[in-house]
């Protein structure tokens, strides 16, 4: 236990290390915070802090840096978490105020935004394809022989698959096709329209040489939606404020950062969870990460938890601005997805 002297100082220590990024000596310390102490009080409490283990000296005549454990105690000290400023907010809101832009851009300009307000790498799980309902169908003639499936979902998702017709199914009428596949798929979960397609075409009802191939699309998308998708933006801020050994570790990362399912799986325990988590250097289980930290919060559709929205950078990231930034674009990310639904 910590006595309010020792917290007031600690949480000095690792605000003004954040800020600056050099060791804090006592007597740096003594004239910013108003303790009513002299510097050698400090120093004893600052030895004090090290040999609990919140605090470390890179060098004998250096001052001291947090740990792990320091900037923990300093995380779950965050009560009153610093406001957005009006122009960090006024960019996130015009993100979201576009309501035609497709899911797929959404979420990319929204990794990239983050990051930027953050200086950390961005990453949104984006929600799963069987997760989403259909909205609308459209079958559209691109050339002779040529046409377009678009399936767009109540999530701005938008899925698209060319389909090559042959013989006869040249000749068919594309508005009746197109109105077959809304009249019976619309309004329905595409894991719902998977099986029924399967049952469709198995089934004795005749059934279009286009409207098979639409159907086999479909199942086309399911089968390939094995994984969430992880958007990624801003991975060159991990190499900010980094010394020799963070390079070398940043540069095994970044080749994880190519598998998806890593990705995933690093950011799913905050889509389980159902609330906001942040990992400090060693409390990743990762040992690709235990030079970083993490800040991740899952994003709903209604009741539904549907991804999640996270920010990877330095141990010494700025948690006090970093962690309401990620909140308020998680919830901002949810209320547009509700709003498209409906």
């Amino acid at each position: 236990m910590l006595n309010k002297r020792q917290q007031k100082i600690l949480k000095a220590v690792v605000h003004r290390y954040i800020m600056t990024g050099s060791p804090i000596g006592s007597k740096a310390l003594a004239e910013s915070i108003n303790l009513g102490v002299s510097p050698a009080t400090i120093r004893n409490e600052l030895s004090k802090l090290e040999g609990m283990g919140y605090l470390y000296q890179p060098h004998t005549s250096a001052g001291r840096v947090p740990t792990d454990l320091g900037y923990r105690f300093y995380v779950d000290s965050l009560s009153g978490r610093t406001r957005l400023r009006e122009d960090e907010k006024k960019a996130i809101l015009t993100l979201f105020s576009y309501k035609t832009r497709e899911l797929e851009n959404l979420l990319q300009e929204t990794s990239s935004l983050l990051s930027r307000l953050t200086s950390t790498a961005a990453l949104i799980i984006a929600p799963r394809l069987r997760r989403n309902t259909i909205k609308h169908i459209d079958v559209v003639k691109l050339a002779e022989g040529v046409v377009l499936l678009v399936i767009i979902t109540d999530t701005g998702r938008v899925e698209k698959k060319v389909i090559e017709l042959e013989g006869e199914e040249q000749g068919e009428n594309l508005e009746a096709v197109q109105d077959y596949l809304n009249r019976d798929f619309q309004g329905k979960g595409l894991e719902e329209i998977g099986l029924k397609a399967d049952l469709q075409m198995g089934s004795d009802r005749p059934l279009s040489g286009l409207a098979m191939k639409s159907l086999q699309a479909i199942r086309d998308m399911l089968s390939r939606d094995d994984y969430e998708k992880v958007y990624v933006g801003g991975t060159v801020n991990l190499l900010r404020y980094l010394d020799e050994e963070g390079v070398k570790r940043i540069e095994e990362l970044l080749k994880h950062f190519e598998e998806q399912y890593f990705l995933f799986n690093l950011l799913s325990e905050a889509l389980r969870s159902r609330e906001l988590l942040v990992r400090i250097g060693d409390e990743n289980a990762y040992k690709e990460l235990q030079y970083f930290s993490l800040v991740a919060t899952p994003y709903a559709i209604g009741d539904e938890m549907v991804g999640t929205v996270s920010v990877l950078g330095p141990t010494r990231m700025d948690y006090a601005r970093v962690i309401p930034t990620v909140e308020f674009i998680a919830k901002s990310l949810s209320r547009t997805l509700e709003m498209l639904r409906g």
